[in-house]
């Protein structure tokens, strides 16, 4: 163990996937409901890895702050984007750190950006509605050096897949059901 991650365990599932490239496959879900006025509750739906069922049993609320009509129950959409994104970034980077046989006794990573309100509310049709830019820190100690954590951040920035979901253009599929 190190960074409280398996070794053998990486080192095993990573060899799995190269063997079956098809047990490398992660299908995830979300079901959300509207609850009142901007607050709603998301489930997971089960994940299937490879060949394997995962149960993935967890709730949250979604809210907006009153100054966005909400009534500050929960963390908001962007909230929870930008924590998803902080997340998958941290365990891209702790994966990396074990690999590389670097121990890490903190991490903390820190992710913002700002929305123009002014295209949501359809104020300004040229409005950027998504962030146009999110600037991010890590901020790290441990027995690696620079050039170490350095090369880290660039495989973050190359394997994470929610950096790159995000970094890249999604094709997005929408139906309607009423």
């Amino acid at each position: 163990m190190l960074n409280n991650i398996n070794i053998a365990g990486l080192s095993e599932f990573t060899n799995e996937v190269k063997d079956a490239p098809t047990e490398g496959k992660a299908t995830y879900g979300i079901a959300l409901d509207w609850v009142s006025g901007t607050k709603t509750k998301v489930k997971t739906k089960n994940m299937i890895l490879g060949n394997h069922k995962i149960i993935r049993d967890f709730e949250f609320a979604i809210d907006e702050p009153s100054q966005l009509l909400g009534v500050n129950h929960a963390p908001n959409p962007a909230e929870y984007m930008l924590g998803g994104l902080a997340g998958c970034m941290a365990v891209t980077f702790m994966a990396g750190a074990t690999a590389m046989n670097i121990e890490i006794n903190k991490l903390n990573i820190e992710i913002d950006g700002e929305l123009d309100l002014n295209g949501f509310l359809g104020i300004d049709n040229q409005a950027n509605v998504g962030f146009p830019e999110l600037k991010f820190i890590f901020n790290v100690k441990g027995n690696g050096s620079q050039e170490q954590y350095n090369k880290l951040i660039e495989r973050v920035m190359k394997y994470s897949p929610n950096f790159n979901t995000i970094k890249n253009e999604v094709k997005m599929i929408g139906e309607l059901k009423a």
